[in-house]
């Protein structure tokens, strides 16, 4: 393989055959996908063609050679995906940040984050945007967890938290069932790659594992809360569960000084009241939740 240059632009060409590659995966023809991007890897070596390599290792099952490829690239990558970072293990996540008064914010998909973006949006006198503020995903600042102690002094670092198996049936009902994210994202098929698109829930939570291979969505909406937070609290001024969000809010208009309103019914169309009980495998995924998080819970 050759050596990756990673402060080369791409070209035409290779934008085009990245751009073919991606067009064969999505049509299902994944040998045909396979073969054109392990001649991009043996031929040119541009880094982008690396990152489609850790999506493809993904996609077939081979977890420590993704995590391994995206650890060696992940410097260089322009807007890492949540499940990249988490997969890589370098420590790293992104927050919304409010520079002029100094607040950080995790957010966790499915523990409240649609809501509290918005409400940073009026602390910058902005109008909040709804589910919509989700199109300025590439705001989000990458922050290194390792090092976030630094800002604790001058900085308002704040996350909202949830039950791993509440989380799921949030993601369940609200992005499957009512958004219908999988179908839509796929061209309207019922099925991709051998899994439902409309699955029920029994379905999904058996096939958990596979559904966060082939699904990023799916991925990045149901990865552990320490790969957003990591497992060290003391970096936080606050955290809480959902039913926290109040005091919250109440947080952060003491220290802008401005009214803020809740704005709860910008939450997911979910039955997150829903009991589940995780399969052995899943509740293993998210040990280290429970082991750090449970009290808020």
């Amino acid at each position: 393989m050759m050596t990756i240059n990673n402060m080369k632009k791409a070209t035409d060409r290779e934008k085009a055959l990245a751009t073919d590659i991606w067009q064969q995966f999505h049509a299902q023809n994944y040998d045909k996908a396979r073969s054109l991007l392990d001649g991009a890897l043996r031929n040119i070596g541009h880094q982008r063609f690396r990152r489609i390599e850790a999506r493809f290792e993904l996609f077939e099952g081979n977890e420590g050679n993704a995590a391994k490829i995206l650890r060696e690239i992940l410097p260089n990558v322009w807007h890492p995906g949540s499940w990249e970072l988490a997969i890589s293990g370098v420590g790293y996540c992104r927050a919304r940040e409010v520079v002029a008064e100094k607040i950080l914010f995790f957010p966790v998909p499915k523990c409240g984050s649609t809501s509290v973006m918005n409400i940073l949006k009026l602390i910058e006198g902005e109008e909040p945007r709804g589910e919509d503020i989700h199109q300025e995903d590439k705001k989000k600042s990458l922050i290194n967890l390792k090092m976030q102690g630094d800002l604790q002094d001058n900085y308002f670092t704040c996350a909202l938290v949830r039950d791993p198996a509440v989380r799921l049936v949030s993601f369940f009902h609200g992005n499957i069932m009512t958004r219908d994210q999988l179908t839509k994202h796929h061209s309207g098929l019922e099925e991709f790659y051998g899994l439902r698109t409309r699955p029920d829930l029994a379905f999904f939570i058996e096939n958990l594992e596979r559904y966060r291979q082939v699904f990023i969505t799916a991925r990045n909406h149901t990865e552990p809360l320490v790969s957003f937070l990591g497992n060290d609290l003391s970096i936080f001024s606050w955290i809480g569960g959902l039913d926290d969000l109040p005091d919250l809010v109440a947080s952060l208009s003491a220290r802008t000084g401005k009214y803020l309103p809740v704005l709860s019914e910008m939450a997911s169309p979910d039955k997150p009241s829903e009991i589940l009980e995780l399969p052995e495998a899943i509740t293993a995924l998210y040990a280290a939740d429970y082991q750090y998080y449970s009290q808020f819970f």
